[in-house]
């Protein structure tokens, strides 16, 4: 996992990406997924990432991600 995450990292890097959006849509992608996994259920999700789940309400609204059922 290191060895992967040290390559999509240095990919970054090389494309200039600086690190607040790196940051900003690692976290977007790694929620999604997550909400995927639980069938958009916030509250499942939460406990999941290990977070209340009006934290990661917040989170959904300030990252400006959408809960779709039809892909989750």
């Amino acid at each position: 996992m290191h060895h992967k995450l040290s390559e999509l990292v240095a990919e970054l890097i090389n494309n200039n990406i600086d690190l607040q959006f790196a940051k900003k849509e690692l976290e977007s992608t790694y929620i999604q997924q997550i909400l995927m996994q639980h069938n958009g259920n916030i509250g499942h999700s939460a406990k999941a990432l290990g977070m209340h789940r009006n934290t990661l309400s917040k989170r959904i609204k300030d990252l400006k991600i959408t809960i779709n059922p039809d892909e989750a």
